[in-house]
């Protein structure tokens, strides 16, 4: 399947990027939508207004990608029994994907995400009040997951799903790009039952699917056994880009998940690009919770500002990833909360008129006694994203330091004294700055900037 055949592909002209139809490269600016949490305590006319709300608050930021999930109450199309389909509920998909069609906005839609045929009754309702993660409905077919992934009938009842799907012209909206297997696949069975069953259905879903990519996706990138889950994920075939999940976890066994956020946004991306240098990552899960996930974390009741949105916005995408990081607690809990859909504005503004594949940009990382440095060095702009080192959300968050300016801060660039433009997110304003002796000097900021000048 070619670049030019499916509506969003791998850039024909830089791997590492995505394109249109056209060949114009394509930068995915996304965040989670998932979920209307418990939505079978409100009507639906309140939960198709919320998703039209957020879709055009994200939209009017520039935001121009969503991830959904389909195995929900609201969205499943089969509630009842397996093969038996909901015209009512399918309805509903076919409003959001014309809204985003109107909006400008592209589609991962993620299949399936449970976990269990039939949970124990605490587990059974839901998970953080969310979405239940077990499905009854194949208790005749399967007692266990692993009986379910070695079904042949329930790989055909996956499949017919899809052809519904396919069959109500889903697949024919440029506004759907995506279809994902599966939420955190490997938290249902072994890895080597999951494997044989993803292998399977991404050859079959493509053949369903022509104009889309297929995806798989795996849980958070946190503990030692994610290191080998990755180099797995890293070499499935016709996977159609590489992601990964990850947060700010206290419970985390890996030690960058504890630290600021910006580092281990950035080390997963570097970590996705080791095992797999021809192909897109993206950060398609970040956010923060309570130790080992337990639930969203408490940092986002005080981060009223967005610095840890701001950081998983920016971290990735600086650090070699195809678009900016993608979000996780999008609605009441944090980003819609707070009113922080600016920040996809700030990044938007700051990656204007890029072109990534064209540049075909390489990443690097420096530091200076402030900041750390996040870069892309392209053929002809070097731009990269500064970031103040005493800032981070264990001082402003939880020791309640405010963010101090940074002054006469600079760096070596040997741009033959050219003139910087420096964009300043948190004040959304640009500033140019002249390179002396291939020294820029960064003018007063807070937080962050990001610095771009031609080769």
């Amino acid at each position: 399947m070619s670049a030019q055949q499916r509506f969003i592909d791998i850039s024909k002209i830089d791997d590492h990027y995505f394109a249109d139809k056209s060949g114009k490269t394509w930068i995915p600016i996304g965040c989670n939508l998932c979920f209307f949490r418990d939505s079978e305590q409100y009507p639906e006319e309140t939960i198709l207004a919320t998703y039209e709300e957020w879709l055009t608050c994200f939209a009017a930021a520039g935001g121009n990608f969503v991830r959904i999930w389909l195995g929900v109450p609201f969205f499943d199309v089969m509630p009842r029994k397996a093969g038996e389909y909901d015209a009512k509920i399918t309805n509903r998909i076919r409003c959001l994907i014309a809204l985003c069609e109107k909006l400008g906005i592209k589609i991962k839609f993620t299949f399936e995400h449970f976990r269990k045929i039939v949970s124990a009754t605490q587990e059974a309702e839901s998970f953080q009040g969310v979405v239940r993660f077990d499905k009854p409905i194949y208790r005749d077919l399967a007692t266990s997951m692993s009986e379910y992934f070695a079904s042949g009938k329930c790989r055909e009842i996956y499949l017919d799903r899809a052809r519904w799907f396919a069959g109500q012209g889903f697949g024919d909206s440029p506004a759907v790009i995506a279809w994902e297997l599966w939420n955190e696949i490997n938290c249902t069975a072994p890895m080597n039952e999951v494997a044989l069953w993803s292998d399977y259905m991404i050859a079959e879903l493509q053949k369903i699917f022509p104009k889309q990519m297929i995806v798989q996706n795996l849980g958070s990138f946190s503990g030692p056994g994610a290191y080998q889950l990755y180099d797995y994920l890293s070499q499935v075939r016709d996977n159609g880009f590489l992601q990964a999940h990850r947060y700010l976890d206290p419970g985390a066994e890996i030690e960058v998940c504890t630290g600021p956020m910006d580092i281990l946004c950035s080390d997963v991306i570097r970590e996705l690009r080791e095992r797999n240098g021809n192909i897109p990552v993206i950060l398609a899960e970040t956010g923060a919770v309570e130790a080992c996930h337990r639930c969203y974390s408490h940092l986002y009741e005080k981060d009223i500002e967005g610095t840890l949105l701001h950081d998983g916005i920016f971290a990735p995408f600086f650090s070699g990833s195809a678009g900016c990081g993608q979000f996780w607690h999008w609605d009441h809990l944090y980003i819609h909360k707070h009113r922080l859909w600016y920040h996809f504005a700030r990044f938007a503004e700051a990656v204007k008129g890029l072109d990534p594949a064209a540049e075909h940009f390489k990443p690097f990382h420096t530091s200076t006694k402030r900041t750390r440095v996040y870069g892309l060095i392209g053929e002809k702009t070097i731009i990269f994203w500064v970031r103040d080192k005493a800032s981070s959300w264990q001082s402003e968050l939880e020791e309640g330091k405010p963010a101090e300016t940074i002054s006469g801060e600079s760096l070596t660039v040997y741009g033959n004294d050219q003139v910087c433009d420096c964009y300043l997110p948190w004040e959304n304003r640009h500033e140019s700055v002249r390179q002396k002796n291939g020294i820029c000097e960064f003018p007063d900021f807070k937080r962050s900037l990001v610095v771009r000048f031609t080769r």
